[in-house]
Order: C-alpha cells, then sequence, then structure tokens
C-alpha cells in the first residue's frame, strides 16, 4: 500500500514553517502504530482561518473570512487483511465545522455554517448528519468508498 500524506504546519500565530517545531499550534494523538497492532485509534483537534479578497464575475469586490475546524474522537481503523481489501473506520465520530463570512460590494454581509458529523458505528455504513445554514439532514455513506446519500 502506498500512502501520501501532505500536511501544512503553522505557528499558533498562523506563520507557515517548514516543519513542525515547539511553536506549531495542531493536536492529534494516534495510538496503535505498532507493527502487530491490529487498529489504530486516533484522536484529535485542527482548526484554520483562510481570507479572500478579490473581484467576482459580476466585477463587484468582495472578502470574505473563513474559520474551520475539525474534531476526531476515537476513531478506530482495524488493520486491513491485505492490501486489496480496504480497511475503514469501525468506530468514532469526525465533526467539521465551518463558518463563511461574505462582503459584497453593494450587497448586505451574509454569514453561512455547516457542520457535519460522521459516526462509525461497527457497521458497513457511515451516518451522517449534515446542518447547513441551521437545516439538519440526514445522511448515509456505505463504506469504504461510497458518497453521501440523503434524505
Amino acid at each position: 500500500m502506498n500512502v501520501l500524506r501532505v500536511s501544512t504546519f503553522k505557528t499558533a500565530s498562523g506563520v507557515a514553517q517548514p516543519k513542525p517545531d515547539s511553536t506549531t499550534d495542531f493536536d492529534r494523538t494516534t495510538s496503535g502504530l505498532a507493527y502487530n497492532s491490529t487498529k489504530r485509534t486516533t484522536n484529535g483537534k485542527s482548526s484554520g482561518t483562510e481570507d479572500a479578497s478579490g473581484t467576482n464575475r459580476d466585477g463587484r469586490k468582495f472578502t470574505s473570512a473563513r474559520t474551520s475546524g475539525d474534531t476526531t474522537v476515537n476513531l478506530v481503523i482495524p488493520k486491513s487483511a491485505s492490501s486489496s481489501s480496504p480497511s475503514y473506520p469501525t468506530a468514532g465520530v469526525v465533526t467539521r465545522s465551518m463558518k463563511v463570512v461574505m462582503t459584497v460590494e453593494g450587497a448586505a454581509t451574509t454569514t453561512s455554517t455547516r457542520r457535519e458529523v460522521v459516526t462509525y458505528d461497527g457497521s458497513a455504513t457511515a451516518k451522517i448528519t449534515i446542518t447547513q445554514d441551521g437545516t439538519p439532514k440526514s445522511c448515509t455513506m456505505a463504506l469504504p468508498r461510497g458518497r453521501p446519500v440523503c434524505n
């Protein structure tokens, strides 16, 4: 199995770093990394911000500010029996929250929020609750590589 992991590291004040050091701001713990481990368990948190400005397709100037955060709680991933049988989480919860504040020249400022909670319960189907601007919907996703199906 080939794994490619790309990470960007920043200090708590948001300054990019070539590699993590004592000023890097992230929190993730993974257990079960020993060769003979049968599963890995991950817990962690991350957060980020992004500010953008420019001109939209109508020629009006805009600014946007996006904040996001992820929390992973007791995400258990069993070791795969072979490279041809992919593994997927059998327990745990992953939560992602996002907020965007957009200001477009000549228009009122808008705010949009989205929260996704993915729950793994040992079955071959993940349960997902997506709340967009206060409106929730329930979804499921076949594991290991399905796409969300919402009702």
